[in-house]
């Protein structure tokens, strides 16, 4: 008799635990929404606050690095040559839809792939031969807009463009 009292209290104790730890752990998974070989890198400088899923293996290889300017207007994310991004909060944000094409200066701009706020493009030389790619996204975190682009003094190609693009696409609070 008293074995069965002591196998119902503890599947009752066991039962109690359970409901109450996993409910809160499928949620913050849910949240986070990280790979097994993904990192969280959290920002909290000046007025930047938010979270960034980058891949393991850019962090395994390069040490993540962040700088943001003298006046706090301008944040840098670097994880290697390959990710760099330049992050700021402007007063009057253009549409991504209007970076993608156009001209800077030298390169002529070619929009290649733009969906909802964040637009890939190809940077080509005055003789229309392609140089490198680059990436503009606006990104919405509360009532906080921000503007991610891909460093303009960096040489990217198109596979690290997408990299940066899919660790953008996980932006939170």
């Amino acid at each position: 008799m008293f074995r069965n009292h002591f196998l119902f209290a503890a599947l009752l104790g066991i039962s109690l635990l359970t409901s109450c730890i996993i409910p809160s752990v499928r949620n913050e998974r849910k949240e986070l929404d990280l790979q097994r070989n993904d990192s969280l890198f959290v920002i909290d400088e000046g007025d930047f606050h938010f979270q960034l899923v980058l891949p393991k293996d850019l962090m395994i290889t390069n040490e993540p690095a962040i700088h943001i300017s003298h006046d706090q207007t301008t944040l840098h994310i670097t994880c290697g040559e390959d990710f760099q991004v330049v992050v700021t909060m402007p007063s009057s944000a253009k549409s991504a839809n209007t970076i993608g094409s156009g001209q800077d200066g030298v390169f002529t701009h070619k929009m290649i792939d733009c969906e909802d706020e964040s637009c890939v493009y190809k940077r080509m030389l005055p003789d229309g031969s392609s140089f490198d790619y680059g990436l503009y996204q606006l990104t919405t975190i509360g009532k906080t807009t921000y503007v991610f682009q891909s460093a303009p003094e960096g040489e990217f190609d198109l596979s690290s463009v997408m990299r940066m693009k899919l660790a953008l696409a996980s932006v939170k609070i």
